[in-house]
Order: C-alpha cells, then structure tokens, then sequence
C-alpha cells in the first residue's frame, strides 16, 4: 500500500520552522529487537547514537535528522545455519509464521501478528492501537512440507517493497533531538524458532527465527531535526 508524498508542502512545514534548507531524500530505518520468552513489550531503539542496543544490519536515525513515515513493515528474522548449526551470517526475512512447514515451531512465533503498535514523540502519542495483523503477508509459495523421498525446494513469492508493508496516513514524523517510542505489545510472549529445510540437492539447512524487525519506508530529513523546541 503505498503513500503518495508531497514533497512540496513537506518542505513548506520545514521553512516555516527555519529550516528551509533541509535536504529530503528517500531512505529506510530498520529496526530489530530479540526475540524473548519473558517478555511481551518490545521497545525499538530507533537512534544511531543508542548504540548498546545497535545490531549489525539495523539503519537507525541520525540524532541531527528527522524522519517523515509513510510505510510500516513488521518482520520475523531468521538466521540461516547449515545443518550443524553453524551460523553462514545470512539473514532472512519472513513476513508470517509457517505453520504450513512446521506447526509447532510456528506457534512460538504466531503472536507476532497479533500485536498492537505504539509510536509517541516527546509522550505524545501519534499512532496508537495499530495492530500487526495488517502487515501479515501468506504468499502460496512460501515454504511447503517437504514429501517423503523427494526434494521440493521453492523460492519465496515476498517483495520486500511491497509485502509486509502498510501505508501511514497521515505521515507520522521521528526526530533525532526528540524521545521517540515505539512500542509493541503482544498478547503473549514468543520464543525462537527452529525449521529445518532441504534444498533441491537434497543440502540440509535450517532457519533459526530469532528477532523481530520493524521497518520504515519514507523520506530523510538531513539536519531537519530542532533541538530547541
């Protein structure tokens, strides 16, 4: 679902508040937490400057820009391991537990797309109750069960600038000289999951879902962010 941006009135907000100058360009945030089995809060930190909690792979904001939201994305992450269990440092995204591959791993994770979402700037709450069920995508061609004595590898049908993602209206703004929450609540708590493939030469791999990534398509605001209001 994308969201048609005016560029030109955008701009007009930030020459209102003196900064005419600030450069607008596309960009992404990506966000990630760990997954936990104690817990049913995730707070992502969305600042480059937060950096106990930075994982490879996360883009985050800087503390001199703003952020202006037009899609939202919710993610589970899977860290590929081959079939001893070593991690090959490649990560996946799914956009749904599989309980077509692998139901009661699958059940560790469900609850993922039955959260609510929160996003406040300063405290005030900008985006409130928004459920992660819109952004659930099941494409046919995700993973199937495997038949016994034969090898049924498929390719995944997701596109990541499309699938998993939800259009904000209206446009929700993050700003680095500002406190920003993002916070969402599940009705009860995840753990990691384990799903084992075969490819098409009958290569063993698995799929440890591990975290969950949160995911920001829209426009950068370069030194828009205004650490006096």
């Amino acid at each position: 679902m994308a969201t048609r941006i005016n560029f030109k009135t955008i701009l007009a907000k930030y020459q209102q508040v003196g900064k005419g100058n600030v450069r607008l360009t596309q960009s992404t945030l990506f966000l990630t937490k760990p997954i936990s089995p104690t817990t049913t809060v995730y707070n992502f930190d969305v600042l480059e400057s937060q950096t106990q909690t930075l994982e490879n792979g996360e883009i985050r904001l800087n503390l001199n820009d703003e952020y202006i939201i037009t899609q939202i994305g919710f993610y589970l992450q899977g860290r590929i391991l081959n079939e001893s269990g070593t991690d090959l440092n490649k990560r996946i995204l799914l956009t749904y537990a599989p309980f077509n591959h692998n139901y009661a791993e699958a059940v560790k994770i469900a609850s993922f797309y039955e959260g609510a979402f929160q996003i406040a700037v300063n405290n005030i709450v900008y985006l409130d109750k928004y459920d992660t069920r819109k952004n659930e995508v099941q494409p046919i061609t995700n993973s199937q069960s495997i038949l016994a004595g034969t090898n049924n590898a498929m390719l995944d049908s997701a596109n990541f600038s499309e699938n998993g993602l939800y259009g904000t209206e209206p446009l929700l703004t993050l700003s680095g000289a500002k406190k920003n929450t993002l916070q969402l609540t599940l009705p009860s708590a995840m753990d990691v999951a384990l799903f084992n493939f075969i490819d098409s030469d009958g290569n063993k791999f698995k799929i440890s879902v591990d975290r969950v990534a949160l995911k920001f398509l829209g426009l950068n605001a370069q030194n828009g962010a205004s650490f006096q209001q």
